[in-house]
């Protein structure tokens, strides 16, 4: 009888036991269940817009780094809307996200939802443009906009011999790219006060509203010797312009981004130079480190890439 009460009290404990098993955590939030801690897989993207071959390649980059790595991405177009990009974020945040890289719309506007995606524990690295605030993200993976802007416009201004009027196609009022590159032009004019400025417009990144703007230019006749651009979309546009009007062999064309249509243009004699930004190296470096910091491990605050001045003697190098 002993015995047998002694097998119930043992079959009790054993079924305690079990239970208890069964409703106690399997782990830390984040975990496998077994007790160890599951890495980041899931990371977004969120590009200015998603319309030239410069953003492409960037996104592409990362989206190859990111399946090297093994994890998931997802790849958000703001189509220049800084209110779509914020939306976009505080979406991502909302669902759980681990890591965001984040190409922005305005070194300001995108300020708060980065603020927000921190509070949340979310791991944030920018992209190609600084913010305003770049201590608000974890990390920035870039170029210095102001030394490839003196870059670009040196180059214009010795082919130019110093002097002359000059015209300039802006990127989106107000983005990173816009105004560090024209903080590098206002390098070059401070040491060439016989360069004159004569047009200055925003063509926002686009080849067919730069086509539009130089149109006008050049039924103004200011005697343009040069036309600098914050990237090869818009300098592809000046320069159609310009052939449209057969004074390619006046006026000068430069750009920025090294894509394929403007390495080809340089290559052709079309476009006087392009600088390369390294667009592959900063989306890889930028996933890499955004997968990094939310693994726990440490990065620099700031990765910057190397700009390059290509023209017609190193073109080759550059060509695929």
């Amino acid at each position: 009888m002993k015995m047998k009460k002694l097998l119930a009290v043992i079959l009790v404990l054993t079924l305690v036991m079990a239970v208890f098993a069964g409703c106690a955590p399997k782990g830390t939030e984040g975990d496998g269940g077994d007790g160890k801690t599951e890495a980041p897989a899931k990371f977004a993207l969120f590009m200015t817009h998603m319309s030239n071959a410069f953003t492409i390649e960037l996104s592409d980059a990362v989206k190859a780094q990111a399946k090297e790595l093994g994890v998931e991405l997802t790849v958000n177009d703001a189509a220049q809307d800084v209110n779509k990009q914020i939306s976009q974020i505080e979406t991502a945040v909302n669902q759980g996200i681990d890591g965001i890289i984040i190409e922005p719309v305005s070194v300001d506007g995108i300020l708060p939802a980065v603020k927000t995606a921190k509070e949340a524990g979310v791991t944030v690295v920018i992209v190609n443009q600084q913010i305003s605030d770049p201590s608000a993200a974890d990390c920035y993976v870039g170029v210095s906009n102001a030394d490839g802007g003196e870059m670009e416009m040196t180059k214009a201004a010795e082919d130019i011999g110093g002097a002359g009027n000059v015209a300039f196609l802006f990127g989106p009022m107000g983005s990173d790219a816009q105004l560090g590159r024209l903080e590098g032009y206002k390098r070059v004019l401070d040491k060439n006060p016989d360069i004159k400025v004569v047009f200055e417009s925003t063509a926002e990144w686009d080849t067919a509203k730069a086509l539009s703007l130089v149109e006008n230019w050049l039924q103004a006749n200011k005697d343009i010797k040069a036309i600098v651009a914050q990237n090869d979309g818009m300098a592809l546009g000046a320069l159609k312009a310009i052939e449209d009007a057969k004074l390619q062999d006046s006026i000068k064309v430069y750009g920025l981004d090294a894509t394929p249509d403007a390495l080809q243009a340089v290559k052709d004699g079309r476009l006087a130079a392009t600088v390369s930004q390294s667009t592959t190296s900063q989306g890889t470096e930028a996933m890499k480190a955004c997968y990094a910091i939310a693994n726990g491990e440490t990065r620099d605050a700031e990765i910057l890439v190397d700009f390059t001045l290509i023209t017609k003697d190193n073109v080759g190098d550059f060509l695929k």
